[in-house]
């Protein structure tokens, strides 16, 4: 039983406002330029990485750096290394190391 002016349950229903759709034009333009800046930066980080890794494995270049724990000709001549300017020099230290 309804009085007047008073709206029933399937009235009230029908009447509520729809929940915002998803899919609206500027939530599908954020995911989209979202997705796109994602991906190009993804690109970019990527190929960047697998470039300077692919350098440096395919020249494998050394630079001599002096080892600072070694503090004398004897122990430098033993371990297969040179001594120079009161320092032992590695002449085969490698970058990836």
């Amino acid at each position: 039983m309804s009085l007047a002016g008073i709206k029933s349950h399937s009235q009230q229903l029908k009447t509520k406002k729809p929940i915002a759709n998803f899919c609206n034009p500027i939530n599908c333009a954020f995911f989209v330029g979202s997705f796109i800046i994602l991906s190009t930066s993804s690109i970019i980080i990527i190929s960047s990485t697998i470039s300077s890794i692919s350098s440096a494995i395919s020249s494998p270049s050394t630079h001599p750096t002096s080892i600072p724990w070694i503090n004398n000709a004897s122990d430098c001549k033993h371990s297969g290394r040179n001594w120079y300017d009161n320092k032992c020099w590695d002449a085969e230290h490698s970058l990836m190391f």
